[in-house]
């Protein structure tokens, strides 16, 4: 994952419901952002969240931050 930038078959789950999650690290990010800029498109990632580095603790640590900090209201939660 780390290596890679980005991991996208993360979940949170919480109060009932589960919040698929893209993890990207910043360099990663940009890469992509790039390159769907250069083909013409835009670039749209629902439930984006950056970290420094693409590590299951990072990751963690992000998923009890959003839970704590009320931030799972801006997530969309799978249908």
């Amino acid at each position: 994952m780390e290596a890679k930038g980005w991991f996208s078959d993360a979940r949170i789950i919480a109060s009932g419901a589960r919040y698929p999650i893209n993890f990207y690290d910043p360099v990663r990010l940009g890469q992509q952002i790039q390159d769907e800029l250069a083909l013409g498109r835009i670039f749209f990632e629902p439930n984006l969240v950056v970290v420094a580095a693409v590590t299951r603790a990072n990751m963690e640590t992000a998923a009890k931050a959003l839970v704590q900090s009320g931030g799972l209201s801006s997530l969309i939660a799978e249908a």
